[in-house]
């Protein structure tokens, strides 16, 4: 039964990085800049930020057969659309639609794993989230070189569509107590807060330098969201519930900085190495193997961790890795060779491994039970968030006049993650001494 969700979950971490390899394709042959061109990034991830909790949500009343087999067709009708679309914001559009189906997936896994009492399966998850976003420019960067960037799109359709059919025949259909008490989809004034809170978010991280007047708008919007979810008598998110919960607050607040100093490393590499380095789409593809390998190991060791080690130091010790993984990054050049960059992507894989699995496992252990599927969105949404606000900082690092040779500035690169990892540790630092835990269950 879990194995068509987990083949739905995939697809959100494949997309994720997949389009990494793509973007410079996509600028060439549509024309246009990197600011314009990210969209296919931040637009997926803005969109996810907001359908991941609204599908957890529904997922925890109505249960997850529905919610996740009317994600796979909406992902599956968007991939097969968007090669065809004859300009950047069809396109943009059609990534959207993409994001809006996959969101569904890791929420409804949650809600079945919680409901089946198999937190087990969990490294599971993990593990398949970790290898689909680390191979994903590796898969994607020679079906870019030898189909074009439409082949980004292409490699969804066989995975969706059999997710679709396997889930509408083994996944169980409503609980008996779905629709009973008030209606959780009711909160539209909530959903249109926390949307429009984070466009402005968007806006004022895209813009260079700063928009100030965008982010003093999201912090007003975001502060008005918070104030009427914990007024409303449905809200979009329970805030009540998850300020409740020991920890779980903090631990978003630093899965969302993991993400950030992740990411910007993530999408800003492979730019780098297709403008100074001089690398072919193939090549920078390619170059990520490291990362990727290093980063499903990572996860396989990681889970074995857990017993002697509590979630939280896993967390700490993964960002302890990728401030040491910043400080490399930050003294690479153009003139480097080719097996120190390769070195220095494994070793930015090993914190990702480690870091998702250990976050992953708290979100599980601190969310309320009756809200699965509602932290699990939430969880997801602070990965997304993470990422939008390191492609504005990449926007930042990208000198505007560079053209085709584009690419964000990799020293600056370096110095952003390693603040950012800083950062993250003292939060989830600050949390584990709050409330602290016991070892984690081997998984």
């Amino acid at each position: 039964m879990t194995a068509a969700l987990l083949a739905g979950t995939l697809l959100a971490p494949l997309n994720s990085s997949i389009v990494a390899v793509g973007l410079d394709a996509v600028r060439r042959d549509f024309a246009i800049g990197f600011a314009e061109v990210s969209w296919l990034v931040t637009g997926f991830y803005l969109t996810a930020c907001v359908a991941m909790p609204v599908a957890g949500r529904l997922a925890d009343v109505y249960g997850p057969r529905s919610v996740f087999a009317a994600g796979m067709a909406v992902a599956s009708a968007a991939s097969a659309a968007a090669p065809f679309a004859p300009t950047i914001e069809l396109l943009v559009a059609c990534r959207c639609l993409l994001a809006l189906g996959v969101s569904a997936s890791f929420p409804c896994l949650m809600v079945t794993l919680r409901r089946l009492g198999t937190p087990g399966r969990l490294s599971a998850v993990a593990l398949v989230n970790t290898t689909a976003g680390a191979v994903g420019p590796v898969v994607g960067g020679p079906a870019v070189a030898w189909l074009g960037w439409p082949a980004v799109f292409w490699v969804n359709l066989p995975l969706t569509c059999a997710a679709l059919v396997v889930a509408l025949v083994l996944l169980p259909g409503r609980p008996p107590s779905a629709g009973r008490g008030p209606r959780r989809g009711s909160d539209l004034l909530g959903g249109l807060l926390f949307a429009g809170g984070l466009a402005l978010l968007l806006r004022a991280v895209l813009v260079h330098p700063f928009d100030v007047p965008s982010g003093l708008a999201a912090l007003g919007v975001l502060t008005a969201f918070v104030a009427w979810e914990l007024r409303v008598a449905a809200p979009f998110v329970d805030v009540r519930a998850l300020r409740a919960a020991p920890g779980m607050l903090a631990v978003l607040a630093g899965f969302v900085l993991f993400n950030l100093g992740y990411y910007a490393a993530f999408y800003g590499l492979p730019q780098w190495f297709q403008g100074p380095l001089g690398l072919g789409p193939a090549q920078a593809g390619l170059l990520l193997f490291p990362l990727a390998a290093s980063s499903v190991l990572a996860t396989v060791g990681g889970a074995r961790l857990l017993g002697p080690l509590t979630p939280h130091r896993l967390g700490l010790l993964a960002l302890g890795l990728l401030l040491v993984g910043s400080v490399a990054v930050a003294l690479l050049r153009p003139g480097s060779p080719i097996w120190l960059v390769a070195t220095v992507a494994a070793l930015l894989g090993v914190p990702y491994g480690l870091g998702n699995l250990g976050m992953q496992q708290l979100m599980y252990d601190r969310s309320p039970a009756h809200l699965a599927g509602l932290s699990g969105g939430l969880f997801q949404s602070a990965r997304y968030v993470g990422a939008i606000l390191a492609v504005g900082a990449l926007g930042t690092l990208t000198p505007a006049a560079a053209g085709d040779d584009a690419a964000p500035d990799v020293t600056g690169l370096g110095v952003a993650m390693a603040v950012i990892a800083v950062l993250g540790a003292i939060v989830l630092g600050t949390t584990a001494r709050r409330h602290p835990a016991g070892p984690g269950t081997p998984r």
